[in-house]
């Protein structure tokens, strides 16, 4: 019993030191030359070499800025954590990414898009996983970046961002890079809508969008479409 309790001792001391020692035989080695392996201190992770174990966060532990936040009280059903608002704020405050995971879900997006815009760094996005998408939707928009646009994988978002970069720029070229016709239709209507040019409407495919195109611009300089180049005569 003695024998026993002194091992329980033993293991437990080499655990709070930040690895244990185990050994697993590899096929085809021969007896007693097992490879070694380590369990990390957090009691999981198990390396090949002890250097690899994750390091414990002692910094973050005696930050006292991050403790206020992880003290932060929790709000009343349906609101947003306090949480939240702090870590976002640290988050800016030192213009470190790697702090907006502490935040909830929700919430995450938001701190990596805020943090990108402030930083002119789309790249921060990439760290938003499967939020990321909207963070570079959010992110042409602050910075009036339609690379951006180019970053995103979902083909509607990437459509949408496009669309709207190009009714900010009034640049038709964007309408181009737009992949799904109704989608590009749109595109050409908005333009000729907030240009007051009919020129628009005849890039459009879709026969019903292209009338109401034309329509909407009878609206447009006190009710009369907007009279194109004249095109030299004919002759005869």
């Amino acid at each position: 019993m003695k024998v026993c309790f002194l091992l329980l001792v033993l293991i437990a001391a080499f655990t709070l030191l930040g690895c244990i020692q185990v050994t697993n035989p590899v096929p085809g080695q021969a007896a007693g030359q097992a490879e070694k392996e380590y369990v990390c201190a957090d009691g999981t992770t198990v390396v090949k070499n002890v250097s690899l174990c994750p390091a414990v966060q002692l910094a973050e532990q005696a930050d006292p800025e991050m403790k206020v936040c992880e003290d932060m009280p929790e709000v009343e059903k349906g609101g947003a954590a306090f949480a939240d608002y702090c870590y976002m704020g640290l988050a800016f405050k030192r213009e470190n990414a790697t702090i907006c995971r502490k935040l909830s879900e929700s919430k995450k997006m938001d701190c990596y898009s805020g943090l990108a815009t402030l930083k002119e760094d789309a790249a921060i996005c990439d760290a938003a996983g499967t939020q990321k998408n909207y963070c570079y939707l959010t992110y042409s928009q602050n910075n009036e970046d339609v690379t951006a646009c180019d970053k995103i994988t979902d083909s509607s978002m990437k459509d949408s961002c496009y669309s709207q970069y190009a009714s900010r720029a009034g640049d038709a070229a964007f309408c181009e890079k737009i992949k799904m016709a109704n989608n590009k239709d749109n595109c050409y209507s908005n333009l000729a809508s907030s240009q007051c040019d009919s020129s628009y409407c005849d890039k459009i495919i879709n026969s019903n969008m292209k009338e109401q195109c034309a329509r909407n611009l009878e609206h447009c300089s006190g009710g009369a479409i907007p009279i194109r180049e004249a095109k030299p005569a004919t002759p005869q």
